[in-house]
């Protein structure tokens, strides 16, 4: 058994025995405290918040007013190709499709007149 080590050997106790020394490393330098960092001015409790400033009213009627022309354009093109596709599936050629535009015209300006309830609601809120 040629190249074991006896019992209780080790290559660190075996260095030892030989006299060899573990070379001593360099103390790690001690880094600096970082420096105090100056409060701050601002107070960061108390005190009420700044009220938040409302939305121009005029701009939110006009956002409104907007929506009207995609309330009376989308829901008659949804109505007529909603119809054409059960007239496919039903053999039943232009009725539902006049009946789908029918009434998606009937449901775009029932839109159209509760958006501009919306907008005179508002804007009486104003006054």
């Amino acid at each position: 058994m040629s190249g074991s080590l006896p019992t209780g050997h080790t290559p660190d106790s075996e260095r030892e025995e030989q006299g060899a020394s573990e070379p001593e490393l360099p103390k790690t330098p001690e880094l600096p405290q970082p420096p105090e960092l100056p409060k701050p001015d601002i107070p960061l409790t108390g005190g009420p918040a700044k009220p938040v400033p409302p939305i121009n009213k005029g701009m939110r009627a006009m956002a409104l007013a907007s929506t009207i022309g995609l309330s009376l354009v989308i829901p008659p093109v949804l109505g007529y190709f909603g119809g054409r596709w059960l007239d496919e599936k039903f053999g039943t050629e232009p009725i539902l499709a006049m009946v789908g535009l029918i009434v998606g015209i009937v449901l775009g300006f029932v839109e159209m007149v509760h958006i501009l309830q919306q907008i005179e609601r508002e804007e009486r809120k104003g006054r």
